[in-house]
């Protein structure tokens, strides 16, 4: 008796080992996606300012290179040419865009502010800073975008005298730049930021 279950045990597993290597290789249906993939690079703002380059007698030169610096001699009455003009440059994301004039001089000296595209937004002791009357988007440009120029001239007073000008000396008037982003910014917001960039605390 012993050795017929031993037989039957033995048998059954032969017959187990059997149906495993007998069972059919199953070929599921399956599919696999090209992995999704995200490049993040961060966005840029480059803004330049520059200006016509002008003659002994503070004219523009006609034909020639814009500068960031130029020199001027004054007396009553003289007409100079200054035309401080922001750029944008390609490939720079939406933006606001200020000027800050710092005028050292007094209000013998007068400019023919660009009130059309540029507006006043915040002042303090000589500086006075404008924004551009739209955002600029440059991102997709295929050229740098040059704005409109703050002023053109600077006009000095009739009234001025010998005193003024040796109380005056050696003064500068001097306009900068700067772009802030318009994502996630409102303009109040960038505006504040601004006043950051060019006002003491």
């Amino acid at each position: 008796m012993k050795k017929s279950k031993k037989f039957l045990v033995s048998f059954l597993a032969v017959i187990v080992i059997a149906a495993s290597l007998a069972a059919p290789t199953y070929s599921w249906l399956s599919s696999k996606s090209e992995k999704v993939v995200n490049t993040f690079a961060g966005g840029v703002i480059t803004v330049t300012v520059d200006e016509a380059q002008v003659d002994t007698n503070g004219k523009r030169i006609e034909g020639g290179e814009r500068v960031i610096a130029n020199s001027y001699k004054y007396a009553a009455g003289a007409v100079l040419d200054k035309d401080p003009t922001p750029t944008v440059l390609k490939g720079s994301v939406p933006c606001y865009v200020f000027l800050c004039v710092d005028n050292e001089l007094n209000n013998l000296f007068s400019m023919n502010i660009n009130t059309d595209d540029w507006s006043a937004v915040a002042e303090e002791d000589s500086k006075t800073i404008y924004i551009y009357k739209e955002t600029v988007d440059a991102e997709h440009s295929a050229e740098d975008i040059m704005l409109s120029p703050i002023f053109t001239q600077v006009t000095v007073s009739k009234e001025l005298t010998q005193d003024d000008v040796a109380k005056l000396g050696e003064k500068k008037l001097s306009v900068t730049a700067y772009a802030i982003q318009t994502e996630a910014l409102s303009q109040q917001e960038a505006i504040t930021e601004a006043c950051g960039q060019f006002f003491t605390n």
